[in-house]
């Protein structure tokens, strides 16, 4: 018999085993209270655990000042000698399943591998570039009246404010709670700290801040930046001054940036940079993913949808959608409605969180288009900037 059902008590063990030999981690160093062990789902044959995951309750910011539920799906794993069964496809249909019957239209996680989660219909939604460099290539920004304030989980309101400002606008960014800030962000998961600073304003107030750690590495030590957030150029620049004062300390800095950050054209001598993909998108519910976006409120006009979708049936529809004050209907249509465009539904949740413009999917084949003014109205439905997210789950 096989039995999908959240952990109990009873259950923390052997979750914690299989945790701890899926990721290799000290399963003492693991803190897993009561709350977070009810996140977790298991997939049982025969009373057997052989599948996990951890199914957070998140709100996440689409743009445009709205936020949405998502279910976060992390530390999946199956017990090594049922490997290659089916089970960890038969868990992601009954998680879905779950977050469906519960209200929830979209899920995220974050791959170990993105064509194993690319055949269960998510789709990579966003990209982060990762720069490095010397402390000595950020010296020619200049310091600015104000101060770096050391701080720590009695700052994270401070914190917080200035994380929601500077990254709205962008799909992504975990509304994060207190509890969210204090475990997963100033702590790692073995819930050791990690430095903070922000920088303060004449007036006082709070305009950039980074969290860090530095690592030992081969090169020579290294400040690992596990978050640089400025809400304008001045507060950026003072990231930059501070990172430069660690000249001397370690042989390199490091820091991520959204994928249309220009970040080397303030640089005299150019930083390294690589492209990381990073969490990857999945529509539970296409009709109530996309009333629950925000759109440009003079777009008017109707867009008709074909949408393919092998493992979620239920989503392999064609779809009506009116936009109109900022908004959107969604009808379902008759079979053999001739729709404006068609296409997959990862394709269409890489448009969705603006990772891919509708127009650059027609371009490369991803997006059939039959009707250009359609083409035109579903672009601009989601212009903006690209999606971003530093978060972990």
């Amino acid at each position: 018999m096989i039995e999908y059902r959240p952990f109990t008590p009873d259950d923390r063990d052997r979750c914690l085993a299989l945790e701890s030999y899926a990721f290799q981690v000290n399963p003492e160093l693991v803190p897993l209270d009561a709350e977070e062990l009810a996140q977790f789902r298991g997939l049982f044959v025969d009373g057997q655990l052989v599948a996990q995951l951890q199914l957070h309750d998140l709100q996440v910011q689409l743009g445009a000042g709205v936020q949405a539920a998502v279910g976060g799906i992390g530390a999946v794993a199956s017990t090594p000698e049922l490997r290659r069964r089916g089970y960890i496809g038969a868990l992601l249909r009954h998680a879905v399943d779950e977050l469906r019957s519960s209200g929830v239209a979209l899920a995220m996680l974050y791959p170990f591998k993105v064509s194993f989660y690319s055949r269960y219909g998510w789709a990579t939604c966003m990209e982060q570039k990762i720069y490095s460099g010397e402390p000595a290539l950020f010296h020619s920004f200049r310091r600015a009246p104000g101060r770096w304030i050391a701080v720590g989980e009695d700052e994270v309101d401070e914190l917080d404010a200035i994380y929601r400002e500077a990254l709205r606008g962008r799909f992504g960014p975990v509304v994060r709670t207190p509890a969210w800030w204090r475990n997963r962000i100033m702590r790692d998961w073995q819930q050791r700290p990690y430095y903070g600073y922000i920088w303060r304003d004449e007036q006082g107030k709070g305009r950039s801040y980074t969290i860090f750690r530095f690592e030992r590495e081969a090169r020579g030590d290294v400040m690992h930046c596990r978050e640089m957030v400025a809400v304008d150029p001045i507060a950026r620049a003072q990231l930059f001054v501070f990172l430069a004062g660690h000249e001397g300390q370690v042989a390199r800095v490091e820091f991520r940036a959204p994928a249309d950050a220009p970040v080397n054209l303030l640089f005299p001598d150019p930083l390294e940079c690589r492209v990381q993909p990073y969490f990857m998108l999945r529509l539970l519910d296409i009709a109530a993913a996309f009333e629950a976006h925000r759109y440009p409120k003079d777009l008017q006009g109707q867009v008709t949808i074909a949408v393919t979708d092998d493992w979620l049936v239920e989503n392999q529809q064609i779809f009506a959608l009116e936009f109109a004050a900022g908004a959107c209907q969604v009808r379902q249509m008759p079979l053999g409605t001739l729709p404006d465009i068609q296409c997959d539904s990862r394709i269409l949740a890489q448009i969705y969180s603006r990772y891919l413009r509708p127009r650059t999917a027609a371009t490369f084949g991803t997006l059939e288009v039959y009707n250009r003014d359609a083409l035109a109205l579903f672009d601009r439905a989601f212009m903006g900037l690209v999606p971003f997210s530093v978060d972990m789950f």
